[in-house]
């Protein structure tokens, strides 16, 4: 068996930036712009693939020629905001922050504690980020236990 040996110089891999409860708060502002973004627009593809889902259950109207430029805007209008959202969650990431999904307007920033990764999260609404949750592996629509953050699990820099 031919095993790879990684030499580290793959620059293409790029590390994994971890957060301390404090990095992570001071990034609050501008994650909250983002966050705004990615829920309104969120809720807005929602409505429309709605509307269009019911709009084409009605054949007498999906294939009548008098509706087809509206219904053609309509979804060049989903379209441009389903992109415009897979921005803002890039956006996100690039941050090394991500969206919980279904999107609900809470993240997590990637961290360790005590020697094990786990994430620090926030949710709209909170001052700060305060707490934390285990890395899940399996289905992300599984709730996740939140457990209230113990600053020295952290060392001295997530004191300030």
């Amino acid at each position: 068996m031919v095993h790879a040996i990684d030499n580290g110089n793959d620059a293409s891999i790029e590390p994994v930036k971890l957060f301390t409860p404090s990095a992570a708060t001071r990034m609050l502002p501008l994650i909250r712009r983002i966050v705004v973004d990615i829920t309104r627009l969120n809720e807005s593809i929602e409505a429309q693939r709605d509307q269009l889902a019911g709009v084409d259950s009605i054949d007498s109207i999906s294939d009548d020629v008098h509706y087809r430029d509206e219904l053609t805007d309509m979804r060049a209008s989903l379209a441009d905001d389903e992109l415009t959202l897979a921005r803002c969650v890039a956006e996100l990431t690039s941050l090394g922050v991500s969206i919980h999904h279904p999107i609900d307007g809470s993240v997590d920033f990637p961290a360790i504690m005590n020697r094990r990764p786990v994430h620090l999260c926030w949710s709209p609404g909170e001052e700060s980020v305060s707490h934390w949750h285990e890395m899940q592996s399996e289905s992300k629509s599984e709730p996740r236990a939140r457990q209230k953050i113990d600053p020295t699990k952290f060392g001295v820099e997530s004191l300030n």
